[in-house]
């Protein structure tokens, strides 16, 4: 990699937000969290990251959803890849990962399942990142 890329992670756990970001720091990324959509929303009209790592089930089991929804309307944010990293397909078993890219239900970039091993979230970022 040869810059830091910066990395926001937006998930309601506080636990898997400290670790996830102890991974990612470790790999030369600088990360920001935030607990819930509202918080990442004011984020990011402070900076804008090279990659969104975002969970579905926060405050509802939907705001992952309505929130990547949001971004990709969003002229300013439309253009930042989206990694969904949830565990809702465990909840909701409708295999979201087919449908990952579909511009109006779900415009993300990429989808993961929780739980994930560091070192496929790490590939899956690099690919995201194209570095």
């Amino acid at each position: 990699m040869s810059q830091q890329r910066n990395i926001l992670l937006v998930d309601d756990d506080a636990d898997f937000l400290t670790a996830t970001k102890i991974v990612l720091e470790k790999s030369g990324y600088r990360v920001k969290t935030c607990l819930s959509a509202k918080e990442c929303i004011a984020t990011l009209k402070i900076a804008k990251p090279d990659l969104i790592i975002l969970d579905v089930m926060m405050e509802t089991d939907h705001t992952g959803f309505d929130l990547c929804r949001e971004l990709k309307r969003d002229i300013d944010t439309k253009d930042i890849p989206i990694l969904m990293l949830t565990a809702v397909d465990q909840k909701y078993p409708l295999n979201f990962t087919s449908v990952a890219g579909d511009e109006s239900w779900l415009p993300v970039d990429a989808f993961i399942d929780k739980p994930v091993e560091a070192k496929v979230l790490l590939e899956r970022i690099k690919k995201l990142l194209k570095d």
